[in-house]
């Protein structure tokens, strides 16, 4: 599995990028669990050519976290180019570009699925970012199209490839569809067999054995998870199958808290765990009360206490 000339062991198992969620102490549990790839959170181009402080906090960096990759969003080409063209990127090993994003206030803008309605501009887009890389793979994420009446995911697959893209990932969904119904992996087969670099498919992935299926089912190089990861980052773990058996979940909250608290200062930590610890705590039985009782905790202390006590 290579994207450009980044050689990935096999199976490929990525951790698809997670706007609120895909923190760095979240994804710095997720490469040590075995995850292929990690990827940022999404990054506005803008944002950083502007220099806002906010941006450039999402774009530090596990140890752990190599190969690396940002994932980069907006709607004008000149934009990418200039951003790629600061220090804050040049850490980074592979550019992806989001075009897949349903969220009304990044559609709206032109931003994120917006770009399928305008092949030609997303083109642009991969042309300047491929331009500005410096040699550095670049990557799209996409849906299968803006509805399930323009379904156009192996075209615009197609259209990426020849403007300079090394991989595509693919969302099995349509921007109408958000992240509700099923996704059609039918379509990202057909997407994969339209084109020569590697397809990346992304959607209802929630164990090892599913993962597999959709690499030897469905043509795919890899898959991505997303939400399933939530609560779970041993999902990419081949010593438990994905599946927590033999993981222990008070250990992994407890490193997670430990993560968060090294990388960002105490209240922006609690405001992100309170998150991240209600999805670890959804899996187990009988923390309905605790989960509530968490989402009111403003200390470290108080979360540490409460996640040693369970």
């Amino acid at each position: 599995m290579k994207i450009g000339s980044i050689e990935f062991a096999e199976p490929f198992i990525s951790l698809a990028p997670l706007a609120g969620y895909g923190d760095i102490a979240f994804r710095r549990l997720c490469r040590e669990f075995g995850a292929s790839l990690t990827v940022t959170e999404m990054v506005s181009v803008k944002g950083l050519v502007y220099g806002n402080e906010k941006t450039e906090i999402l774009l530090n960096l596990a140890p752990c976290e190599k190969p690396s990759c940002v994932q980069l969003f907006g709607c004008d080409p000149e934009f990418f180019y200039k951003a790629l063209n600061l220090e804050f990127l040049n850490k980074f090993d592979i550019i992806d570009i989001n075009m897949g994003c349903p969220v009304p206030k990044v559609t709206k803008c032109g931003e994120g699925s917006a770009l399928m309605r305008d092949p030609e501009r997303a083109a642009d887009i991969v042309r300047a970012c491929v331009s500005g890389a410096k040699g550095r793979p670049v990557t799209v994420k996409h849906r299968l199209g803006i509805s399930g009446d323009s379904i156009i995911a192996p075209e615009f697959a197609y259209k990426m490839q020849q403007a300079g893209c090394s991989a595509v990932t693919v969302h099995g969904r349509t921007a109408v569809q958000g992240y509700g119904g099923v996704a059609d992996w039918e379509i990202i087969a057909k997407t994969a067999q339209a084109v020569k670099i590697p397809v990346i498919g992304n959607g209802d992935i929630t164990n090892l054995s599913e993962a597999e299926k959709a690499v030897s089912e469905y043509c795919c190089a890899g898959v991505a998870i997303g939400r399933a990861a939530l609560g779970r980052p041993y999902i990419f773990s081949v010593k438990s199958n994905g599946t927590g058996e033999n993981v222990k979940i008070g250990k992994i909250m407890e490193k997670h808290i430990n993560y968060a608290l090294e990388y960002f200062p105490e209240a922006i930590a609690v405001r992100t765990l309170r998150k991240h610890l209600c999805r670890y705590l959804s899996h187990i039985k009988g923390t309905k009360e605790l989960r509530l009782k968490v989402n009111s905790m403003v200390k470290a202390s108080e979360i540490i206490t409460a996640v040693r006590d369970l």
